[in-house]
């Protein structure tokens, strides 16, 4: 009988133990909340990239600011890996970035052979199409079997840098690092400047990078990069993830969305979603940060701004949403409280969230340590394939 009772104790303290490591796992697999620790370092950072073309400066758009890098997985195809040239519209020249590397933590961005003609058509008639938000390429099924031909093997994230919407470079050493990480874990991903506030308040910036991923719908795109237009996610930090949400939150309202062309992730790493008075109450942004909102959204005082509802992706959920990985840091200078009430607000919805709060102060793409960095790759692996 005490046999048999030790024999059971046993496996008990088995099942315990088991319990107990798997509750300590960092498999990022399977997040929904969680509250985690970050390591001091950028992981994007500390790595050498090794075989990862950047195809730089590609115009999705005829202003100066509206141009985006293309960072390609190591196993890109030869002819996957162009670079646009001068056209006679005035579309700036680019190549192969091989000094962003070593800036990103030394690693190398290897030769991207000679310039193609395809290409720079793609870039060239980005800039030379209708506004924002439109599809480019005219309407139609004929439109729609053209693109459907022309989509390609591998999945794609559209990344947008932070900067409180009015500076910021998808050129910096951290989110060129980044870009090179996610193309690193098998996605195409297409680094996009925008057109900043002042000079450009609310909506260019939003404009822009809605019409960067009109252009990575483009048949010439996807056939180009080798992008199944079925598996395109998007990816910001602080003012970028404002952007990716909002880009994710207004989707079904794009013409790209009628045709069958989704986003299918979105990745949102402190990005605030609310500009409205509630983000200048006692537990809200800074005054100094207030100020860079009004200028950003091109209003005097917040009441009197219709543009703040407008910009904000809390006022925007439907149940046609794409899935979300948020993440937010518990004492950064963005409100916790954005980020929660957003994702409760995506969850009535019945649109998926995980939910990753990082104890302390660091904001954006300062949480992605490698931990972090995994999850969101496995995230985006996920939803995107």
């Amino acid at each position: 009988m005490r046999s048999g009772r030790r024999t059971l104790l046993a496996l008990v303290a088995a099942v315990v133990a088991l319990g107990a490591v798997a509750s300590c796992s960092t498999d990022p697999v399977g997040d929904e909340n969680r509250t985690v620790t970050a390591g001091p370092v950028i992981y994007p950072l500390s790595l050498r990239y090794h075989g990862i073309d950047v195809v730089a400066d590609v115009p999705y758009g005829s202003d100066a600011l509206q141009r985006l890098d293309v960072c390609l997985p190591a196993d890109s195809a030869p002819d996957t890996t162009r670079t646009p040239t001068s056209t006679p519209g005035g579309t700036a020249s680019a190549t192969p970035d091989d000094v962003g590397a070593d800036a990103a933590g030394g690693g190398s961005a290897s030769g991207a052979g000679t310039a193609a003609a395809g290409v720079a058509a793609a870039g060239a008639g980005a800039g030379a199409g209708a506004g924002a938000g439109t599809a480019e390429d005219g309407s139609g099924a004929g439109d729609a079997a053209v693109a459907e031909a022309a989509s390609g093997t591998r999945p794609a994230v559209l990344m947008i840098h932070g900067g409180s919407w009015s500076h910021g470079d998808k050129a910096t050493a951290a989110y060129r690092s980044v870009c090179k990480y996610l193309a690193s874990e098998g996605f195409v991903t297409f680094n996009v400047d925008y057109r900043l506030a002042p000079t450009d308040p609310f909506p260019a910036g939003l404009d822009d990078v809605r019409r960067a991923l009109d252009w990575v719908f483009r048949p010439t795109t996807l056939s180009t990069y080798d992008v199944d237009s079925k598996r395109v996610g998007v990816f910001g930090g602080s003012a970028g993830g404002n952007l990716a949400a909002m880009l994710a939150v207004t989707d079904h309202d794009s013409t790209a969305y009628a045709e069958g062309d989704r986003i299918r992730a979105v990745v949102d790493l402190s990005g605030p979603t609310n500009l409205t008075t509630r983000s200048t109450e006692a537990d809200g942004v800074s005054a100094a940060f207030q100020r860079k909102q009004l200028l950003y959204l091109g209003c005097r005082t917040y009441s009197d701004c219709p543009a703040a509802t407008r910009a904000s992706p809390e006022y925007h959920v439907t149940s046609d949403t794409a899935p979300f990985f948020i993440g937010h840091s518990t004492d950064e200078f963005i409100p916790l409280w954005e980020s929660q009430e957003f994702a409760a607000t995506l969850r009535r919805h019945d649109v998926p969230v995980t939910f990753v709060a990082v104890e302390g102060s660091a904001h954006s793409i300062a949480q992605l340590d490698e931990a972090m960095s995994k999850r969101v790759a496995s995230f985006l692996r996920e939803h995107l394939g």
